[in-house]
């Protein structure tokens, strides 16, 4: 259980602008990222850690939970949109 739910707080949450604006300002991407390129890997990266129910509504953004999205785009192997490439 991470951190953050045993303690009861919340995690930290961000919308699809702040995830673009944290990727392209981080050594995740070899290539800028706009927020839609982002929600376009969301919509269809099998491979996305967090489910359509558990996004969170705010005004006329969405907003997921920070963590497993860093850590998605930290050990995702294939730059660009859409899934990674299996090898086999």
């Amino acid at each position: 259980m991470p951190d953050a739910d045993r303690r009861g707080d919340f995690p930290e949450m961000v919308t699809f602008t702040e995830i673009a604006r944290r990727l392209n300002a981080g050594d995740y991407l070899t290539r800028p990222i706009t927020r839609q390129g982002v929600r376009y890997i969301a919509d269809h990266d099998p491979l996305w850690p967090v489910s359509r129910e558990s996004w969170l509504r705010i005004g006329n953004a969405w907003a997921v939970p920070w963590a497993p999205i860093e850590a998605f785009f930290r050990s995702r192997t294939t730059r660009g949109r859409g899934p990674n490439k299996v090898v086999e």
